[in-house]
Formats: structure tokens, sequence, C-alpha cells
């Protein structure tokens, strides 16, 4: 693509990746404790139907992008990459914080790049969602500082079924569980009081806990193993009996409905449910106790994020056994109030079944994607307006600088698209569109009508979204999708009456054109094809000139000298119907 002819080489080649501006022990920058009034501390406002982030008093949707894991590891790595992801259209940048460069000596911490990371965000104007890779990312230890790594006595590590040692700690290790809560504490406290114009607006704490093992052996867990089922999980299972996650449902129920016994006793040990539930209990009560600690001091939004079972049938412990999945979610959320709500990271196929696991109203359970593999940003569009998601974040995003059409989608959504996407979340009147697999057509419902839509070109991504702005009014974003439309149980055809394509300027709507014709098949349904974009190559100056026009007008517009590509993204059309009695 064009923009990788220019772009982003200092990221790779020139900078200093060796300095990272470590400082040991360095005492936090000066500075006065502004009044943080709860208005304005980012929260979640729950409903019965979505949820929405509120930042600086108003609903904020998440265009998001997150990080590699080192990117925020290195002061002039971060920036340029923050800049990368701001081209890229996001409006949120996912981070992380590395526990072994906040506190390289224990008891002194280091709050260089969280400086760095603020003051890129002030910069380039982008909120930031913190990840604390602490005790557990991706089910290992390795992100603990060298002092913790050493003291494997006191921070005695998971043991397998044969008593030796794994690297990850144990979740049963109260020093550990002690010093990653009083570190994070320490990050909370130093964001609270430098973070005055709240940038950074939701943590999560660890990063896809849990254990590769059926349980951990080690003396002290397999003494809890034993002991009763505590009796907040019981009055939960008790309380929430009708609306139990299945695995979970159905092993309380086969062994009995049992209101006292052990993990085996009330659970059994069938497909590993009680050392699962067991080992899910601790992880989720540690990852609490941080939670609950970052919390009393600033009380920001905090959520877990899960490592996917990855095909049917797969045992606990060959995926991170105790991690927050889809079936162990009851188990966090009687475990662990202060975590706000779990994450899916989505690399497997299933996108729209997962969504479907994870967006859970009825637990206070909202959707947000902060991992995905990043080949279709129609994604994004699917999750926002299908599950009322609180946003969505391919993985790596500061590496697709060079995709002009995930940039320009992003850019139509994040500009043009969010104000509509909030007024009608929650409202029954908004559905995604996304093309999954070998999908050739879908049907959704949307009010009395049935809105039948193709996937024109088989190789490429087809997304969008589609709302019911009146009676007869819709409006559909989106690209690569064929829509016709049917009244509801008479399947009687709906004639369409006129097709506006435009855009939408400081959220006021311009008309491009009116279709008719070829465009509509005579009144019959709706060719969306999206925008075609020219972009400008100056070979010389090894710059990009970008008119965000439909190309016609922009193959009149660009300079004779400069070289043409074009690139497609979503558009926007306005749609009236009609039927004949």
């Amino acid at each position: 693509m064009i923009r990788l002819l220019l772009t982003r080489w200092l990221i790779y080649g020139a900078g200093t990746l060796g300095s990272l501006n470590i400082v040991s022990g360095q005492p936090p920058l000066k500075a006065a404790i502004p009044n943080h009034s709860v208005a304005q501390i980012p929260y979640i406002k729950q409903a019965d139907t979505h949820a929405q982030l509120i930042v600086d008093g108003k609903p904020f949707l998440m265009v998001a992008g997150e990080l590699h894991n080192s990117t925020s590891s290195s002061a002039e790595y971060f920036s340029q990459a923050m800049q990368n992801a701001k081209e890229m259209n996001v409006n949120t940048v996912i981070a992380s914080v590395a526990w072994e460069q906040f506190e390289p000596q224990e008891g002194k911490f280091d709050f260089t790049l969280i400086d760095y990371i603020l003051k890129n965000a002030n910069e380039k104007k982008l909120k930031v969602v913190l990840i604390w890779f602490a005790t557990w990312k991706n089910g290992e230890s390795s992100y603990v500082p060298l002092w913790v790594k050493k003291d494997t006595n006191r921070f005695f590590r998971i043991q397998n079924k044969e008593g030796a040692d794994m690297t990850a700690v144990s979740p049963f290790c109260t020093a550990a569980m002690i010093a990653d809560a009083k570190a994070f504490a320490e990050l909370m406290k130093y964001i609270k009081q430098k973070d005055i114009h709240h940038h950074i607006i939701m943590m999560q704490p660890e990063n896809e806990a849990g254990a590769f093992s059926e349980l951990d052996y080690n003396e002290i867990a397999l003494k809890k193993y034993k002991e009763p089922v505590p009796q907040l999980l019981v009055d939960y299972l008790l309380a929430n009996q009708g609306q139990l996650e299945q695995a979970l449902k159905t092993a309380w129920l086969s062994n009995g409905a049992k209101q006292k016994g052990n993990w085996a006793e009330l659970f059994g040990e069938n497909n590993g449910d009680a050392g699962n539930f067991f080992m899910s209990w601790q992880y989720a009560t540690f990852i609490n106790e941080v939670c609950k600690q970052g919390k009393a001091i600033l009380p920001l939004p905090m959520y877990v994020n899960a490592w996917l079972v990855q095909y049917p049938g797969e045992m606990p412990g060959k995926y991170p056994n105790g991690g927050p999945v889809s079936r162990v979610m009851d188990i966090y959320k009687a475990a662990a109030p202060d975590i706000d709500f779990i994450a899916p990271d989505i690399y497997l196929p299933g996108f729209k079944e997962v969504c479907r696991l994870y967006s859970r109203p009825s637990k206070k359970n909202p959707l947000f994607i902060p991992e995905c593999e990043r080949t279709d940003p129609g994604k994004a569009y699917y999750v926002l307006a299908e599950h009322n998601a609180l946003g969505f974040g391919p993985f790596g995003i500061e590496s697709l600088i060079s995709d002009d059409a995930y940039a320009l989608s992003f850019k139509l959504l994040k500009e043009e698209l969010l104000p509509l996407i909030t007024r009608y979340q929650g409202t029954g009147k908004m559905r995604g569109i996304l093309k999954e697999g070998n999908e050739d057509t879908v049907t959704i419902m949307l009010g009395e009508y049935r809105c039948f839509i193709e996937f024109m070109e088989k190789k490429k991504n087809a997304y969008g979204l589609l709302i019911q702005t009146g009676e007869e009014e819709f409006l559909v974003a989106g690209i690569n999708l064929k829509i016709s439309f049917l009244s509801g149980p008479s399947s009687k055809k709906i004639h369409i009456a006129e097709v506006q394509e435009g855009e939408y300027r400081n959220q006021k709507w311009n008309t491009y054109r009116y279709l008719n014709g070829d465009e509509t098949w005579h009144n019959s349904f709706l060719f969306v094809r999206g925008r075609s974009y020219a972009v400008g190559f100056d070979v010389k100056k090894k710059t990009v000139k970008q008119i965000l026009a439909p190309s016609p007008v922009l193959n009149q517009q660009l300079e004779k000298n400069l070289q043409q590509q074009q690139v497609d993204g979503p558009g926007i059309y306005k749609i009236r119907i009609y039927s004949i009695n």
C-alpha cells in the first residue's frame, strides 16, 4: 500500500530501542492532586438492554487499537507507535505497563513511562486503556520483576501433577497477591495525581490469566481443594440457578445441587469441572484483590480478558485453566465484584458466536473486544451495532499503518457514525452486518421488515450496519452488500422510493447523489458498494495527499505529478421505501 512507502521506518530502524529511560526509585513528579469528582471519573453506566462507558460526562464508544506487547516499554518506540495509531483513525489506544519495569526493585517505583504515555495521549488527543502486565500474562509470569522471578520460596509457583514447579506464580501465593496489588495501587495513585485530563479511561489487571495445568498441585492448593466450597459461591448458585452458565449449572445439578461440600462433591470431576471451577475461583479472588486496591484509590472501570477455549471439548489446562472464559463467568461474578466485566480476545473462527457468549446484559457483562486479529475492520461495525458494545480493538494497530482501507473504515466509523450508533444503542432499531466464513446471505429483522442481505464479492470483506431511522426510512453504512426489503409475516415485496448517497459533515448530512436505475435495480434493491478514494503519492517529497471525496472528484483535483491509487472503503446511504397494496 502507498502509505507503507513513506511511514514509520523509524519505529523499526532508526529508533534507539535500548534507551528505556529507566530511573530506579525515581520519585513521582510533584503535582497538585486535583479534585476528582465522581462525575469526572470514567465509569460504566448500566441499563437493562446495554451498558455505556461514560467519559467526561458523555457516552464514549471506543474505536480502539491494541499496541504490541512491548511497544510501550520504550518512550521513543511508544511515541512513534502512537502516531501510527492516530493515523489509523482510532480514538483509543490499548497499551501495556509491565510490572518488571514499574517496580524494578521492591518498593522503588519508576513512573517514567507512565509520564510518556500521558504526554503522548495528550499530544495525540487519544484516550488510553492500560493493561497491567503483572503476575500473569498469557498464563505465564514473564512480566513479574526479577526479584519475584528469583524468589521461588516467597513467590511460589504452580506445581504440576508430578510435583515439579512450573514457571507461573501460583494464584494461591498470598505474597504475590499482596505485592501485585501494592504495585497496582501505586500505579493508580500516580494516575490519579497526573492524569488531570482523564486520558486513561479503563484498566485491565493481568492478561489472559490461568494455568496450563488441570490443577495446581502445590500443598496449599490441594488443601483448599478439599475444603468446603465458599458459602459466597453457594449463595450465588441458589440466587441465580435459573440463568447460570450451562457448564456450571449442569455440573452442579448433576451432582445433586448440594449446598455443602468440597469442590469435587458439589461439581464432580468429570470434564475437569471441579478443578476448573476451583482454579477460576482462586484466580478471580486474586485479581479482584488487585482491582479492589486500585479502585480504592481511583475507581476507573476494570475488566479482565480471556484466552478462549480453542475448540469444542478442549480440557482446562490446554487453555489457561481458571481464566475468565464464558463457562466460568458466574464464578467470576460471584468471586470478583470489583471486576466490571469479562472481555474475550478473539483469534478464532466463529466471531459472531463468541460475541454472543460475552455480550450478556442480564449479567451486567457488556461486550468489549480488546484484542482481535486485524484482517476485517467490519467487526468493529458489527459489535457496536449488533451488541451495543463498548468498543473494538484489533491487536497490533501500529502495524496496520500501510492498510489504507482499514484506516478509511475506521475514519468513517469515528468521524461520521459514532453519534448515530450512540443514539440508537439499546433501541432495537439497529443491527450489525458481517460476512463470516462462507456466508452468502443473511436475513435480519428490523421492526416489521425483513432485510435480505447478499454479500457481493466472495473474496472481499463485507460488512456494515443498518438503522431504522423512521417508519419507512433506513440508514445503511457498509461495503460489498446488496440489500432488499420484505414485509415481515407476509414476505410482501417492498420497493425502494429513494436512495441518497452521502456523508456526515459535523453531524449534518450532505448528499453526494441520488441513486436510481442501475444502482437500485429498478427500485428492487440497493448495491452498497462503498466509497472509492484516490490517493496521491509524491515520490520526490515522499508525502501522501489524500482528499476524502468520491474518486471522480478526486481525480480532477489531484496534481498531475502525483501517482494515484484507488482505495475502497465503506459508504453511507439513506433509504426510503414504500409498498403498494
